[in-house]
């Protein structure tokens, strides 16, 4: 291994903590949108959820058994 293929990967941190800390990209993560993480699903969404699994519960096949066509 030379001497350059060495440094090369601290050379390659030292340039990402540059571009990290630039003007650029404080401007770039300033423009981007403001979000809030929801912990809980809404209630109309986990009613839907129960929904849809109580509807394709009943397409479900047996443990086992393959779907059958229906004429």
């Amino acid at each position: 291994m030379t001497d350059d293929e060495h440094h090369k990967p601290a050379k390659q941190d030292s340039e990402f903590r540059r571009q990290m800390r630039s003007g650029q990209m404080a401007r770039f993560v300033d423009a981007l949108p403001l979000y809030s993480v929801q912990h809980e699903i809404p209630d109309r969404f986990a009613r839907l959820l129960r929904q849809l699994d109580s509807l394709t519960d009943d397409d479900r096949p047996e443990p086992g058994r393959a779907y059958r066509r229906r004429h």
